[in-house]
């Protein structure tokens, strides 16, 4: 009688051990849904324009709404914002109402110290604010395509093609992608948001 007590006994205790583990892994998989849901929430273009005002204040970048004349409806959304700075930078914001949907950057020949260094900050804070990723992780990525991007177009001159560049992407989930064009005239940043 005593064995067979201790065996209930210790499959009492094996099944309170299981629901506690089943209630820890239900917990852990709600967080991580929390945080992948969090991660693909549309991003806002307000704050997106606030958050780029605030990470580059020295290059003054402001966002102004263009004159825009077009037939038939918008290419990337019914908003667009110029990007203006200090520096020879064109960008441009586009937004479906308040919701980012694009993003590019050009920055055109000469390339000198100063503008890249001001451009590659953009591309770090915009990619910090869109994709969600750490500093380390924008830094790293965005510095890996710029080398391949520089590859791409010495390579892509050395061929002879007759568009000379140098173009890398970045999937980057459901936070969206991240590219780079260079050409011998101008670079290109672009960020999109992600689309089913």
């Amino acid at each position: 009688m005593r064995a067979d007590r201790q065996h209930w006994e210790s499959v009492r205790v094996m099944i309170a051990a299981a629901r506690h583990l089943l209630t820890g892994a239900a917990v852990g998989a709600g967080l991580a849904l929390a945080v992948a849901t969090a991660n693909a929430a549309p991003v806002s273009c307000k704050g997106f324009m606030e958050n780029l005002q605030a990470k580059v204040p020295d290059l003054k970048p402001q966002f102004v709404r263009p004159v825009i004349v077009s037939r038939g409806g918008a290419l990337f959304g019914n908003e667009v914002h110029d990007l203006i700075t200090n520096l020879r930078v064109d960008g441009q914001l586009f937004c479906d109402n308040d919701r980012f949907v694009r993003f590019e950057m050009k920055v055109h020949a000469p390339f000198g110290a100063a503008l890249q260094r001001g451009a590659e900050r953009i591309e770090v804070a915009a990619s910090i604010y869109k994709l969600r990723w750490p500093q380390s992780k924008a830094a790293a990525t965005l510095r890996r395509m710029r080398s391949d991007a520089a590859e791409y177009l010495r390579a892509s001159a050395q061929r002879g093609d007759v568009f000379v560049s140098g173009k890398i992407e970045e999937h980057a989930g459901e936070a969206g992608d991240l590219a780079l064009v260079w050409t011998r005239s101008d670079r290109t940043f672009i960020l999109v948001e992600y689309r089913p």
